[in-house]
């Protein structure tokens, strides 16, 4: 990319920096929350590390196609305080999300509190000082907080998600302000979550679900064996109320003491993916009760599994061992070892991609 910087965005002058913060809430520009007022200065800082050209298309975002130019994303990083070294991550999300696949027109209008999950892994997670223990979800950590954050500015601002209209989700949840973690390095037992879905070990990949926000489970894995933690994290899955009773993706995000309970009974994560499923069931006689979601008439309904006459035949909420995504991060805790769920969308979209960032120079 040149050296000079040509922006074609609009240029607003505002009296100062107060005044330009309450200029973005007048502008519809924020989700509620302040940003920092993008100045031409600020967005090119970005554009020149990324080594980019600013009008370069990454892909059209729904529901109101807005074109997802580098210069927009470079707007809405700053928004949400990137560094530049972060924006790599941004765009990689939002490459991931705007895959066929996910569905992305659904998962910004749906009644469904589904908002894309950002789960980093690979070196940058060190490198920019994720956090990777207490409090991985929660706040205090700069790059998980302003990626998430980036990534839900573009969504509201190119992609036009505004809840009411078009977004319908009737309750939301707080990862609409910002929901981005980064896997464990060093406590996960098992292969890291990019090497597992076909990366290379030296790549930082970013790897996006639509979910639900997070489900605390106390697995008692500081006091129990490893297969009745099995047991607690499957009965947290197969819930009436659930999305998952179609199929579809989640998220599992085992605290480290549970992972290392699992990995100490000899269990490889596909292990114990195929024991959740087994145990990821409810009788036929309580799904008759279910009557929200799809009707038997859909080809992912329950019955199409089960002989719907035999009352003890167990339905399975995960379809497929793909379907259950698990990434180890927290802190270690007491006994109560707890690990936390995020369920997906069912069958309806949201479902995991992935993608390699690509930093500058790569």
């Amino acid at each position: 990319m040149r050296q000079e910087v040509q922006l074609i965005s609009d240029i607003h002058e505002t009296a100062d920096l107060e005044s330009a913060v309450e200029y973005c809430y007048q502008q519809n520009w924020t989700d509620g929350l302040p940003v920092i007022p993008p100045t031409p200065k600020a967005v090119e800082r970005i554009l020149r590390y990324l080594q980019r050209e600013p009008q370069d298309i990454i892909g059209i975002m729904p529901p109101r196609d807005g074109v997802v130019t580098i210069e927009a994303v470079a707007v809405n990083c700053v928004m949400a305080g990137c560094r530049p070294e972060y924006v790599p991550l941004v765009i990689a999300a939002l490459e991931a999300i705007l895959e066929e696949r996910f569905n992305l027109n659904g998962v910004q209008t749906t009644t469904h509190s589904c908002a894309p999950l950002v789960m980093v892994s690979g070196p940058a997670v060190k490198a920019m000082k994720f956090n990777t223990r207490e409090g991985a979800f929660g706040n205090g950590c700069r790059p998980s907080a302003a990626i998430g954050r980036a990534v839900r500015l573009a969504l509201w601002n190119i992609g036009g998600g505004y809840p009411g209209n078009p977004c319908k989700t009737t309750l939301s949840h707080p990862g609409y302000y910002s929901f981005c973690i980064a896997e464990d390095p060093d406590d996960n037992p098992w292969e890291a979550l990019h090497v597992e879905r076909g990366f290379d070990a030296s790549d930082t990949v970013v790897t996006v679900t639509a979910t639900e926000g997070p489900h605390l489970i106390a697995t008692g894995a500081g006091y129990s064996p490893a297969e009745d933690v099995l047991y607690i994290l499957a009965d947290e899955i197969a819930v009436l109320g659930s999305p998952l009773v179609t199929g579809g993706d989640l998220v599992l995000v085992l605290g480290p003491m549970a992972a290392k309970k699992l990995a100490d009974a000899g269990m490889s994560k596909l292990e114990v993916k195929r024991s959740i499923m087994k145990l990821a069931t409810r009788p036929v006689r309580d799904m008759r009760k279910r009557r929200a979601g799809t009707g038997d008439s859909h080809p992912m309904h329950w019955s199409t599994l089960v002989d719907m006459a035999n009352d003890n035949a167990p339905v399975p909420f995960i379809r497929n061992t793909d379907n259950l995504v698990i990434i180890v991060t927290g802190g270690w805790g007491t006994g109560g070892a707890f690990c936390a769920l995020c369920p997906g969308w069912g069958v309806h979209g949201g479902f995991t991609t992935s993608k390699r960032v690509i930093f500058p120079n790569d």
